[in-house]
């Protein structure tokens, strides 16, 4: 219930529709029951032989004892049966079936009318109740810590903000408007029955205990065997998006049948779990309508000997009792498929808020504002591990000058990246403290401190869109001489005049169009673009080769003036005129300097030069 509580939250906003989509509901399910009440002048026109029994009696007995001597339940509904014949009565049979027919065309009129209405309400409130919940969701998912998205797989967070909602989408329509309608039409049923005769009602209502007990049983486990058909289908969804994601590999490595055979095993998976769900849900509705079957046998069997024997209830008015009890049966049956897609959502409801309750990153809202870097940036001890495992960095103390370019290098593990996603808080260490200017930085405002930063990657993260849009990402009303501008400092003008579109040329997913180094390029456009007073390169140049490194290294040179700069390098001819060369191994700091120093004692910078280079370019060691 909290879970549904939680999702009722989401609905206040539209609770206005809502209302007037509930009003016209009811009106609808009222008219029901009007349309339905037409069976018995329909029926006194065409049978005008039998006698309206109860009627006359109730009439002469009024006439003789007072109309006060009777419960005022039995006078309203004698009046009220009165009222409603003499709307269609007439002496001409023919007069009176005339009017009947223009009584069911404005009815049903009517009852469109507000069937229309209530669709269009109910709908709005749906939809827009689950756009804020999937807003809600995306915007949860980019303030989650970049921690979150190390441990969890793309496509089960895809399949939370699709499926799952989807689910709850559905069971959200079912609630507003399946529920509303049918819990209305059989109250409005029930009501007709309770009026014409209310032993017979209660005598089929017997069975509706059964039912209700039948009905709490089994949502739970309809519940329990969604959970497990959902979480299938998260899997399925990371399976496929792992696959299509890493597609050159599996082609190159021949693994199309290994993967094949993964994805059939998570696809049965989830057959076999969601055929238990469905075995269970299917089995709900028939034994629900197969429990009111009883309670309407048992009224047939005793309504039936009522009128034959004459005891005060006439044929017109059982006929329109059974029509009551068997139109109820519809609404029932539905209820049940409503309880059954409410346990399915209210399991995909868990898991999308069990992803809304993930703790944020903590980016310290009000706290200082960062505006550049004046003086240095400056860690002090500083010690980082993640979860339960070795540290990744340990006690690490050194300083990187405002405007200068300091490099990290060392082996595969050693810590670097770590390092870097320090500085742009991407992670918070687990002991000591990192300080921008002499503020420690877990009380700088984080937007601000990110405002300040330009991260250029090996993996380039690039967008189905225009180089002109790549480029002036989220800038959206730059004029194109200043974006140009940019391209050109990057070494990207001229290739991308090239193309017949130039700038407005749409690069397709993650940059498909393009080569690694055109790639790289728009990457560093877009970093120079900024103006960022820091920067981080990892890797920028690892994955090129010779010529594209050249105009990369040139467009490099281009955005590091005047910034200070972090690089992360493997290859050691890219950092040769750093400023600062920090060399990690197993996580600590085990050199610092030039490259001119590192290189003429003995330690791990001059055996990784040495390893790279082999004598091959003895004048790099100058």
């Amino acid at each position: 219930m909290n879970d549904l509580r939680r999702l009722l939250q989401y609905v206040k906003p539209w609770w206005r529709q809502l209302t007037i989509g509930i009003l016209c509901t009811i009106l609808f399910a009222l008219f029901s029951g009007i349309s339905l009440g037409m069976i018995v002048p329909f029926t006194k026109v065409l049978f005008q032989s039998s006698t309206d029994i109860t009627e006359v009696a109730l009439t002469e007995a009024v006439e003789e004892v007072g109309e006060n001597q009777f419960p005022t339940i039995t006078r309203w509904k004698a009046a009220g049966r009165r009222l409603f014949l003499n709307l269609f009565d007439d002496a001409d049979p023919r007069i009176a079936l005339f009017r009947i027919c223009i009584g069911v065309f404005v009815i049903f009129l009517v009852k469109g009318f507000f069937n229309y209405y209530r669709q269009i309400f109910m709908t709005t409130v749906e939809e827009r109740t689950i756009k804020d919940i999937r807003d809600a969701l995306y915007r949860h998912l980019e303030t989650l810590p970049l921690a979150y998205f190390e441990k969890t797989r793309t496509g089960v967070l895809i399949s939370r903000i699709t499926n799952d909602v989807q689910l709850v989408r559905d069971m959200v329509s079912n609630l507003f408007t399946s529920f509303t309608q049918h819990a209305s039409l059989l109250i409005i049923f029930l009501g007709v029955a309770l009026v014409v005769n209310w032993q017979l009602a209660l005598l089929s209502f017997v069975v509706f205990p059964l039912i209700a007990a039948f009905t709490a049983r089994i949502s739970k486990r309809l519940r329990a065997h969604s959970t497990r058909f959902q979480e299938d289908m998260g899997r399925i969804t990371s399976t496929l998006q792992e696959t299509v994601a890493g597609i050159r590999i599996v082609k190159a490595f021949g693994m199309e049948n290994f993967e094949a055979e993964k994805f059939r095993s998570e696809t049965d998976s989830y057959v076999r779990s969601y055929i238990r769900f469905k075995k269970t849900s299917i089995l709900a509705s028939p034994i629900s309508e197969q429990l009111g079957v009883v309670g309407a046998i048992l009224v047939l069997w005793y309504g039936g000997n009522k009128v034959l024997s004459g005891e005060g209830l006439d044929p017109e008015g059982f006929f329109l009792f059974l029509a009551a009890v068997l139109n109820m049966m519809q609404p029932i049956r539905k209820l049940s498929h409503v309880n059954t897609v409410t346990q399915q959502g209210l399991a995909a409801a868990r898991r999308i808020f069990e992803l809304l309750d993930t703790p944020t990153e903590p980016l310290s809202e009000g706290g200082h504002i960062l505006k550049g870097v004046e003086k240095e940036i400056r860690f002090e001890d500083v010690t980082f591990r993640y979860d339960d495992a070795e540290p990744a960095l340990s006690d690490v103390s050194i300083t990187i000058p405002q405007g200068a370019m300091v490099a990290l290098v060392g082996p595969s593990g050693a810590g670097k990246s770590t390092l870097a996603d320090l500085v742009a808080r991407f992670h918070v260490p687990t002991a000591g403290t990192i300080y921008v200017d002499g503020v420690e930085l877990s009380t700088i405002d984080v937007p601000s401190l990110r405002s300040q930063m330009g991260i250029v990657s090996q993996e380039i993260i690039l967008f189905n869109a225009s180089i002109r849009d790549n480029i002036a990402y989220g800038q959206e009303d730059l004029p194109l001489d200043t974006i140009r501008k940019a391209a050109r400092a990057a070494n990207a003008d001229e290739f991308i005049g090239e193309f017949p579109e130039g700038y407005a040329t749409v690069i397709g997913d993650r940059g498909i169009r393009l080569s690694g180094g055109e790639r790289q390029r728009i990457a560093i456009a877009r970093a120079i673009l900024k103006d960022p007073a820091i920067l981080i390169l990892d890797e920028a140049t690892s994955s090129l080769d010779a010529e594209s490194e050249r105009l990369v290294q040139s467009a490099i040179e281009n955005l590091v003036q005047n910034r200070t700069t972090l690089v992360i390098a493997h290859r050691l001819s890219t950092i040769l005129r750093a400023d600062r060369i920090i060399v990690l191994d197993h996580g600590r700091v085990v050199q610092q300097g030039n490259h001119d120093e590192l290189l003429g004692k003995a330690g791990l910078y001059r055996r990784l030069f040495e390893m790279q280079f082999d004598k091959q370019a003895p004048a790099l060691k100058r």
